[in-house]
């Protein structure tokens, strides 16, 4: 009896021992090896790559933009207002029949202007009268003063006594030094100038602005301005 005892608990033993065994065995058998961490390397997607004979793809070309703003060309019909002058008066007359090729009617206008300077008139102011001019210039010749004349004409000059005209200033002022010393102490000097003509062109186009720029250089001392056709030239 107490050995079969002792042999049951062998065989429960040996197996239990077995059972042990075969679950140490199946567990080493799911073990998997350790992982290299730094050995891992996470794969995106595959990139395309162009086929040898596939040329590459470039970004279209923007077409280029129209202009925002046409660039305004000179509008050669334009007609503008100009002044042209001072023509002396030896020059006028062939000035006058230049212009007059150019047909302007009513759009040609002409200012005639004094240019300071001589000659010089030496006079004595005028007087209330005639009859106080001629009194006077018969007092003037008593006093031995010659070249002496009275100004007839009406106007700002009328009964103002002429005492010389000269075209130099020192001519001028050596007369009324000399008038002095007779005792004539009123008397004056007026610078006269030379009269010169200036000559205003209205809405001139293309070719005749053309023409008075030949005209500019064909007469010396004149000068060919622009102006504002609102101005008033007259």
């Amino acid at each position: 009896m107490r050995l079969l005892f002792l042999l049951l608990l062998l065989a429960n033993l040996a197996v239990f021992a077995m059972l042990q065994w075969g679950d140490s065995m199946t567990a080493a058998r799911n073990v998997h090896p350790a992982l290299y961490p730094q050995r891992i390397a996470l794969v995106g997607e595959p990139r395309a790559t162009p086929s040898p004979g596939t040329p590459p793809v470039r970004a279209p070309i923007p077409a280029s933009q129209p202009a925002l703003a046409s660039v305004s060309k000179p509008n050669t019909n334009d007609k503008i207002c100009m002044t042209w002058g001072p023509v002396a008066p030896a020059q006028l007359d062939n000035a006058v029949a230049a212009l007059d090729q150019l047909k302007l009617g009513e759009r040609l206008t002409r200012q005639d202007q004094g240019t300071p300077g001589g000659p010089y008139w030496v006079y004595y102011p005028p007087l209330a009268s005639k009859a106080d001019a001629d009194n006077k210039a018969a007092q003037l010749a008593n006093l031995g003063v010659r070249d002496l004349a009275v100004v007839r004409p009406a106007g700002k000059w009328q009964n103002a006594i002429s005492l010389g005209l000269y075209a130099k200033q020192s001519i001028a002022e050596a007369r009324v030094a000399e008038l002095r010393k007779k005792g004539v102490q009123t008397a004056r000097i007026e610078a006269r100038g030379k009269t010169a003509s200036v000559f205003a062109l209205r809405d001139l186009d293309a070719a005749e602005q053309a023409t008075m720029a030949q005209l500019r250089q064909a007469f010396a001392d004149t000068q060919l301005k622009r102006v504002d056709c609102t101005q008033k030239t007259d």
